[in-house]
């Protein structure tokens, strides 16, 4: 009787240990965020993706008004369509966001080339981000 008690404490000792806690939800956004508030809780992830005219040398700049709450973690740029084949066209960008403490922050995007200066950009939008615990 005290083998199956060793050996059924040594089985649930090494379930536990391979457990691993909740990831934190991944919520996805795309342009239709602008102008709205998204609601988010500490140290959760987010997404916003945007189509972009990357083949005509554009991409998506951003500003975070507050980044003690909200924290780009990476980008991300692919084809649109599958046809490796087509020439042009519209890619996706992916921008990777993590919360961090609670508040507000706003986040503007515009697209436009990087060497242009003093040209408007071709598409631009903005959204607050609101942390709470």
């Amino acid at each position: 009787m005290k083998g199956y008690s060793l050996l059924t404490l040594i089985l649930l000792l090494s379930l536990v240990g391979c457990s691993q806690p909740p990831s934190s939800i991944e919520s996805k956004l795309d342009s239709s965020i602008s102008g709205k508030t998204f609601s988010s809780s500490v140290n959760q992830k987010f997404t916003l993706q945007l189509d972009v005219h990357f083949d005509g040398g554009y991409q998506w700049a951003y500003s975070i008004s507050d980044t003690n709450v909200v924290r780009i973690d990476s980008t991300r740029s692919a084809p649109k369509s599958r046809d490796r084949n087509l020439l042009g066209g519209l890619a996706v960008q992916t921008l990777f966001f993590r919360t961090l403490q609670p508040g507000q922050s706003v986040i503007t995007l515009t697209e436009r080339r990087s060497w242009e200066k003093n040209i408007a950009p071709i598409d631009s939008l903005t959204f607050t981000v609101a942390v709470t615990h």
